[in-house]
């Protein structure tokens, strides 16, 4: 048996006790040591610059001491001069280096929202007052100071409950558009686009934070803070405007959006409708079979009309506020046609019209083996030629799928011949066939070739002089049709007895109509001419006679020259 050592353990024992003792008395107990107070620096009254949103303000003070010399921690808290307590302050600041300098800083930006989130207006003084709150273990003392700030007017609002896409979290809350009139400033009216369940609740909030004002409706009808929740009778996609001068909730039911105009299958007789794919956006692939333009508009009909803001690339407004708000507008133009996926973006980012051509697709003309025109992508397996190839009879045509010829080819068997009318069209079988085609005729063509349904479409025009008085007997009904004759390359002419005074104009009803342009003179007897609607009659016949009258087209058949030679 082991024998123990008692002189050891009385060792160990007295080691201990000397321990304990000296630890004990380095803990002061509760209440035995004193936190001084820390002396907050005075600052002037800050006005908040929306230019320079990360400049900082910056908060300094005199060290709080601990008597028993433990460590301090600073906390900077703005709030109200009437606030009771700082359990539920504006804003919360740490002290620069964790806590534990005596310095802190705010951002303007950060203190302009969180006065706005409080419900500070912008433009005002707004009395403060700034604490620094010294802790060291379960002491706190405090110091404070009063000043002034005018925020500036950035001012953001929020949808969020069951009824919106993103449900009752308002921290995932949809952003409104603030609206500006046409000097840029901003207004009290804000928008968004989106979609509502029926008979369920939302709220506009001002900002996405539980500490968010809320505002619903009161019993008037009116926007007020902290009322009933809004809802709509109706599900579907809705702008919703808020006028905050006005206090004023108004709803637009937006069943469908398309766009419409003269670049597109079917002119401005219907609608080519945008798909809503969430968040204010809207997008679709659509045709676009000529240069023109187009607007947007809702519900196909005149009341929500969208179009491109002048001296902008894509960026879109609704007409009626535009014009309210002195904000140039025009229809969007369109130069070339294709196929296209045409997004429509209303939400707080932007307001804008994007266009993306289908890159990939592509299909090309070829003519002789030397000549290449390519077509362009207008519907799933369609494609168009942009402008008019002038062929002869003696050409050989083929079509395929790379410029060089080395793709997949088509054809057709079927004849491509000459025919009485304004515009002469005609459709023929599209194959794959490294046989080229020819035309019977020497004129310009355009072609449409749908590969999926094995068709190949075509057309080209016959121009007339049309000569006429309006201040006879008749006028317009007893005009000259003088029907022209084509020549290779885009040249029409003919002879044709011209009476002095009477004015002209170059049709092929209705599709093409010369005329003298903005920039076009009417009076002369050579010159250019645009193929516009809107174009003035030609009054440039002073003298009767015989004239042997000559047009050369552009390929697009948008301009042409013309000359008149009395004979």
């Amino acid at each position: 048996m082991k024998k123990i050592n008692i002189n050891w353990i009385l060792a160990v024992f007295v080691l201990f006790t000397a321990w304990s003792c000296s630890e004990e008395s380095n803990l002061q107990p509760e209440g035995q040591w004193d936190l001084s107070v820390p002396s907050v620096a005075q600052i002037n009254g800050v006005t908040l610059d929306e230019a320079n949103p990360n400049e900082k303000i910056s908060f300094q003070w005199d060290a709080a001491v601990s008597s028993a010399r433990y460590g301090v921690y600073y906390t900077l808290v703005i709030d109200s001069v009437d606030a009771q307590d700082l359990s539920n302050p504006i804003l919360t600041v740490k002290a620069d280096n964790s806590g534990k300098s005596t310095t802190a800083s705010v951002t303007y930006s950060d203190l302009n929202d969180a006065l706005y989130m409080a419900g500070y207006k912008p433009g005002v003084d707004i009395s403060l007052k700034y604490s620094v709150v010294a802790d060291c273990l379960s002491k706190s003392t405090t110091d404070e100071k009063q000043f002034t700030v005018v925020r500036y007017d950035d001012d953001q609002l929020f949808l969020a409950g069951s009824a919106t896409e993103v449900g009752d979290n308002v921290t995932n809350a949809i952003k409104f558009k603030r609206l500006k009139d046409a000097a840029a400033e901003k207004l009290n009216v804000y928008e968004i686009h989106t979609s509502l369940k029926a008979n369920k609740s939302f709220m506009v909030y001002n900002g996405k934070s539980a500490k968010a004002i809320s505002y619903g409706i009161n019993e008037d009808g009116l926007l007020e803070r902290g009322a009933n929740p809004l809802s709509v009778e109706e599900e579907g996609v809705y702008k919703i405007i808020i006028d905050f001068d006005a206090m004023s909730v108004t709803y637009f039911k937006i069943e469908s959006l398309g766009i419409i105009g003269s670049s597109l299958t079917n002119g401005w007789n219907s609608d080519e409708d945008l798909e809503y794919h969430g968040d204010g956006v809207w997008q679709s692939d659509i045709s676009f079979v000529s240069s023109g333009d187009y607007i947007i508009r809702a519900n196909n009909s005149w009341d929500g009309i969208i179009k491109k803001v002048s001296g902008t690339s894509n960026t879109v407004a609704y007409e009626s506020f535009a014009n309210d708000k002195g904000i140039g507008i025009e229809n969007i133009p369109q130069s070339e046609v294709g196929y296209y996926t045409v997004t429509l973006t209303l939400n707080a980012d932007e307001y804008s019209i994007d266009l993306e051509k289908a890159p990939d697709e592509r299909m090309y003309v070829i003519v002789n083996g030397t000549d290449t025109y390519e077509l362009s992508m207008v519907g799933e397996g369609t494609f168009a030629t942009t402008s008019y190839i002038a062929l002869q009879s003696s050409d050989q045509v083929i079509i395929n799928t790379e410029s060089d010829g080395s793709g997949i080819s088509y054809s057709t068997t079927d004849a491509i011949e000459a025919g009485s009318g304004d515009k002469v069209s005609g459709s023929g079988v599209a194959q794959e066939s490294t046989n080229p085609f020819s035309v019977s005729l020497d004129q310009a063509f355009g072609f449409v070739i749908n590969v999926n349904e094995g068709t190949l479409d075509w057309h080209y025009y016959n121009l007339k002089l049309f000569h006429w008085d309006d201040d006879a007997d008749g006028g317009w009904d007893a005009k000259l049709e003088a029907e022209m004759t084509y020549a290779h390359p885009f040249t029409y002419t003919v002879t044709a007895d011209l009476s002095a005074d009477f004015e002209s104009k170059f049709f092929s009803p209705w599709d093409i109509q010369f005329g003298a342009g903005a920039t076009d003179d009417m009076n002369a007897l050579v010159g250019t001419m645009t193929n516009d609607s809107g174009a003035s009659n030609f009054k440039n016949i002073s003298e009767t006679g015989t004239y042997n009258v000559t047009v050369v087209v552009a390929d697009d058949f948008s301009t042409a020259t013309y000359e008149f030679v009395k004979q």
